[in-house]
This record gives C-alpha cells, structure tokens and sequence, in this order.
C-alpha cells in the first residue's frame, strides 16, 4: 500500500513546481514566464501549469525554438526558453516520468548561435541625473524616494533586477553601508559596499517604508506601501515611466548594471574587484560590459553620479 501511496503522489507531484522550487528565487519568475510563453505556443491556452511536461519531446522543443525565431524575438531570450525547457526535461526524468532517450533527444536541440544586434548600453552621468530628477517629480512622496533609490541602487551596485527585488531588510546594513546579495545567479552570495549617496537613498526610503521584509515593495494608488516585493517586470516599468518624464532612449534594467560596470572601469577599478561586484565566474563576462569606447564615441562623461 505504501509504494501505491508513493506512486500517487509522484503523479500529482507537478514537474514545473520541483523545477522552478530547485532554482534560486531571483530566477524562478522569469523562467516561469518563458515556460508559460512556451505551453501558450505548444498548445492553443496552455500554461505551465497546465501542460504536461512529461510529454515534452525533441519536435516541441524544436518547434518553439523555431517559433520564437520567427517572430524576431532575442537570441539570449530564445536560448533562455531551451534552457528552461530543458530542465524541465531533466526533472521530469528524474521523477521517473520521462524516458532517457527522449531526454537525450532534447537536449540535442541547439542553441542559438549570433549577434543580436542589441547589446543595451550605459547610461551617461547626466542620464543617472535626469533620471533621479524625475523621481522627484512624482506627486507621492513615498514614490519619489523608492524610485529614487531604485535607480542608484541599480546604478550604485550593479544588480540584477531580480536581485534587487529579493532583497531583504536583513540584506542591508546602515552602518556599514553594505549590500548583501543573497540570490544571486548560480545561488552565489556576494557583499557590495555602496556609496554614500546611494546609502541615503536607501536609508531615507527604508525609514518611510513600513513593516515588511522586503526592501523594495509596491506602493498602492492609495498611498499606502505593500509589504510585498516589487516583480522584475514592476521595476521595468517603473524605470520605463522615469525615463518617459525625463526625456531619455528606452533602457532596460540591465543597462544600469552596464553603467555601473562602465564606470567602475573609467575609474581605474581593476576588472577582477569588478568582476567579483558584479558576481561574475570569469572575467570574459564582465568584459562584455565595458562600454567605455561606447562613451567616449557619444561624448559621455566618464564620471558616475553614485559611485
């Protein structure tokens, strides 16, 4: 009776749950989001939680692959989506609900090779300005300082969004001035001690915010701050409407770490302190970020307003 018990209960076990549950929580709602992209183009309304994933094989894998190729999207974000269809294989292979041959199947499915053509950019001195600015100008007082300190945390510290959102108040330390990233990519851990402006910033946002674990939380119509984390998706628009007052190009969270990147490296930084605050594993990927011959060929201050 017992292992009848057990077999029920792996059966109702869902695959995306033990998949995402086995990632760091900074990257669980994102690949969520590409596995619900996925199910949608594999079946007419399907989800991740409503496809079944034990039936996944090389001519799905492939044919959204192909799908999202068709319709112009990223080359970084197609081989996002084979990764996280791939581990979902994986871990419907390891709850003993997919065979190895189908498995070895999909992951023979290739990853996209090329040049996006987009590689983001860094924002200049003044755009770090103009954009602070703009989060003073918000009618609400409490939004003027979370979105203020949203942009020079980004700026000051280099973080991911989706490690800016899981940030905990037990992850900052006012005396020290120190930021602690505890869900970082790979599950690294990793401590950034942040410029003075960027600290009252942050200070001066955590004193008006209220209960709640986290850090940066949403802030309703009403005026009153949520005690829940803001989303990655939240914070890109948050940014989105800061860059429309201020009258900046389009950018994207991610062009605030290259910015922090950038000007770490004008300064002088050496690439290996750099690599290790931005919680790269070699150097080659932090390289990638430099865009000093960007700035000098735009005429971009070589100076960071939080850094």
């Amino acid at each position: 009776m017992s292992r009848l018990k057990l077999a029920a209960q792996q059966q109702e076990t869902s695959v995306v749950d033990v998949y995402l549950n086995g990632l760091a929580a900074s990257g669980r709602k994102s690949m969520f989001s590409l596995l619900n992209l996925s199910a949608a183009i594999l079946k007419s309304k399907g989800t991740a939680n409503s496809y079944d994933w034990t039936q996944l094989r090389y001519e799905h894998v492939a044919r959204v692959r192909a799908t999202l190729l068709d319709n112009t999207y990223a080359i970084a974000t197609v081989n996002m989506v084979l990764a996280a269809l791939k581990g979902v294989a994986q871990t419907a292979f390891n709850l003993q609900r997919l065979d190895a041959e189908s498995l070895a199947r999909i992951k023979t499915v290739k990853r996209v090779k090329g040049d996006n053509g987009n590689k983001g950019r860094a924002l200049s001195r003044e755009e770090v300005k103009k954009l602070t600015g703009a989060a003073g100008k918000h009618p609400q007082k409490l939004r003027q300082q979370r979105d203020k300190a949203i942009v020079l945390t980004l700026c000051g510290a280099g973080l991911r969004v989706g490690e800016l959102v899981a940030l905990d108040i037990k992850d900052y330390c006012p005396k020290t001035q120190t930021l602690t990233v505890r869900q970082g990519k790979g599950r690294k851990h990793r401590q950034i001690t942040v410029s003075p402006m960027v600290a009252r910033a942050i200070q001066a946002w955590l004193k008006v915010k209220g209960d709640g674990n986290a850090i940066y939380t949403g802030i309703c119509r009403s005026g009153l701050v949520s005690q829940k984390a803001l989303t990655p998706a939240g914070v890109t628009v948050i940014l989105s409407q800061l860059a429309e007052v201020a009258g900046l190009e389009a950018f994207t969270p991610h062009d605030l770490r290259r910015t922090f990147i950038t000007r770490l490296l004008e300064q002088g930084a050496d690439i290996n302190i750099v690599r290790q605050l931005a919680g790269h594993s070699d150097i080659s990927t932090t390289v990638l970020y430099d865009y000093r011959a960007c700035a000098v060929r735009t005429g971009i201050s070589q100076r960071l307003i939080c850094c």
